[in-house]
């Protein structure tokens, strides 16, 4: 396919592979959605055509699953879409430079595509710019897939991304040669089946330490509320205060509010504090409470409390990895001048401390919204100690759209990489509860008040991608860099080695 036709083709498998997400969730589309532009970079011998191809495809893909961030203005939404776009345009070019059809080598069309996948799309997008953005990750596609998520255990989400476009590529490799050798073509897609259900071979993770009863409370955020600002955060807080104290009685050993359950500093109004002490006391747990915490007029710190039964501040977690242009403006005497970051009028500032609390007998890992997104940083956590890990998080500015159900799979995913039990605490929905083989046990709709309390168990061991980290990203990198020195070093000789004036092309 050629001319304006292959971009279309596609833009619309990057738009077809977001419908993998929640929450249209359908997750198939993800074995196959690659494969028209895996056909279409095998067809280009241009490294610049496959860089739009791969563009073209990123486009489709980020701007549909990002369309909510068009709910604080489209500028944001294009601005972060561009950037995305950028390492899918990076895997077209880099797929037509080490796996082009002419030179035979049908191994590296299947091989090239998953290594560049997860070197680029996945783990570089993950780290830059400023701190990464992990947003359709491809494990996120398959959060209710258990079978397939369990090779998170091993590899992380990186592993669970690698099978998926491998089954791609065998699925495009089988179609590009079906004509020539349509027994090869059986047997690929024979391998591409076997690799899709390979992970079902794996054990189940689950927890077998101590348990505990936890319970979740979503307070939820008043919609079209007319008063002050101060009056609908002490309305959040006070909603927080009753649903806690209707667990009176129910034996809870460790109560989790949500990020912005407190959102007035609660260190400087005594009123917010003896709401919160008054939760404390009433149900006689220890509590997890999302919270801000002002510096000064332009600073303050995004934190969860460890709240005592005796209404005490037992430890304070401050969160470690802010969202960027959301909690904070990188270089703000710079741009400042935008209009659109009014919306941001004042920093958070992190922490370079990642916390463990000790609460209701167990070592706690706590993170904070935009942290949980990012597998590297929760399983760090919970290889230095963490047998639990909390969510707390706010989703509430995207409303009833994709967000709050994506951010969920993400806790999905943390659990199937760790094997810990995941508080996944979100102000106004989705909350669940998370076991480690990523089913949610329960959970509570949008915009909806309520409760969950459960008894769940700590883990005793961790898994082997948690205690052996990013190993999967460290080799695709390790073979894609051997892959572009070698094929540079290759069309250098070429190019040396063409006599000058004779008909062949000197190009690199």
């Amino acid at each position: 396919m050629t001319g304006s036709r292959a971009y279309v083709v596609a833009l619309a498998s990057g738009v077809v592979l977001s419908f993998a997400y929640p929450e249209p969730s359908i997750s198939p589309l993800a074995w196959i959605s690659l494969v028209p532009l895996l056909l279409l970079l095998a067809a280009t011998r241009s490294v610049a055509r496959g860089a739009r191809l791969g563009a073209a495809f990123g486009l489709g893909f980020f701007g549909t699953l990002l369309v909510w961030i068009s709910i604080v203005g489209w500028v944001a939404w294009t601005v972060l879409v561009i950037v995305e776009t950028a390492f899918a345009a990076a895997f077209g070019a880099l797929c037509v430079l080490l796996s082009r059809r002419d030179r035979g080598t049908a191994g590296f069309r299947i091989l090239v595509p998953p290594v560049a996948w997860v070197a680029v799309v996945e783990h570089l997008r993950s780290v830059v710019p400023v701190g990464g953005f992990t947003w359709g990750q491809l494990a996120q596609s398959q959060h209710d897939v258990a079978w397939i998520l369990k090779a998170a255990s091993i590899g992380g989400g990186w592993l669970v991304a690698f099978v998926i476009v491998l089954v791609n590529a065998l699925i495009a490799e089988a179609l590009l040669g079906r004509e020539r050798d349509g027994k090869r073509a059986v047997v690929l897609i024979v391998l591409a089946a076997v690799a899709i259900s390979a992970p079902a071979v794996l054990p189940r993770n689950h927890a077998s330490g101590d348990e505990i009863r936890v319970a979740l409370v979503q307070g939820n955020v008043p919609r079209d509320f007319t008063g002050s600002f101060y009056d609908k955060e002490f309305a959040i807080t006070r909603s927080h205060r009753e649903l806690t104290e209707g667990l009176a009685g129910e034996g809870i050993d460790l109560v989790v509010w949500p990020e912005s359950a407190v959102g007035l500093d609660m260190s400087r109004d005594p009123d917010v504090a003896r709401e919160v002490a008054a939760a404390a006391a009433a149900v006689d747990a220890p509590m997890i409470v999302g919270a801000n915490l002002d510096i000064d007029r332009s600073r303050y710190r995004v934190v969860a409390f460890q709240v005592e039964p005796d209404g005490t501040i037992g430890d304070t977690y401050v969160k470690t990895h802010l969202v960027p242009f959301g909690e904070y403006v990188p270089m703000r005497s710079w741009l400042g001048w935008l209009p659109m970051l009014d919306q941001v009028p004042r920093d958070a500032v992190a922490s370079d401390e990642a916390k463990l609390l000790d609460v209701a007998g167990a070592k706690v890992a706590p993170v904070l919204s935009y942290e949980g997104d990012f597998g590297a940083l929760v399983r760090r956590r919970i290889d230095d100690g963490g047998r639990f890990l909390i969510v707390a998080t706010n989703t509430s500015t995207w409303g009833r759209s994709w967000a709050s159900a994506q951010h969920l799979a993400f806790s999905q995913v943390r659990a199937a990489e760790t094997g810990v039990w995941v508080a996944h605490a979100a102000i106004s929905g989705i909350s669940g509860l998370v076991a480690p083989d990523a089913e949610v046990a329960e959970s509570l709709p949008l915009w909806e008040e309520g409760t969950i309390v459960r008894d769940i168990r700590l883990a005793e061991d961790t898994t082997f991608y948690a205690r052996s980290g990013e190993w999967l990203p460290l080799l695709c990198y390790i073979a894609l860099i051997g892959l572009v020195a070698t094929e540079t070093q290759t069309r250098l000789r070429r190019w040396t080695s063409s006599p000058v004036g004779s008909d062949e092309p000197r190009s690199v």
